[in-house]
């Protein structure tokens, strides 16, 4: 799964940038009631957990998760500068 997403984002900017679909790439669709466990199923396939917990409806909205393949050791992409930058500007306030 690793290596594949870097590949399908790569197609997805060409495509973009082309404004055409030549190939159709691999869709999941999870459909079930509600508290079925469908987003669960999306953060096991995802391997991540980044939807909302909690009782009662939570994930009301139709989800489109993209995977972007990012480097782990640049800070930029990853979201941990921001982080960090936001945590000094709270412990100076």
């Amino acid at each position: 799964m690793e290596a594949l997403i870097p590949v399908i984002n790569k197609l997805q900017d060409v495509f973009n940038t082309v404004g055409a679909d030549v190939i159709q790439l691999p869709q999941i669709a999870v459909v079930g009631t509600q508290s079925s466990g469908k987003s669960s199923v999306l953060e096991s396939l995802v391997g991540k957990d980044l939807l909302p917990r909690g009782t009662g409806i939570v994930t009301r909205r139709p989800l489109i998760l993209q995977l972007v393949h990012v480097d782990p050791e640049d800070k930029r992409k990853t979201g941990e500068e921001n982080d960090i930058q936001r945590k000094n500007s709270q412990s100076s306030t």
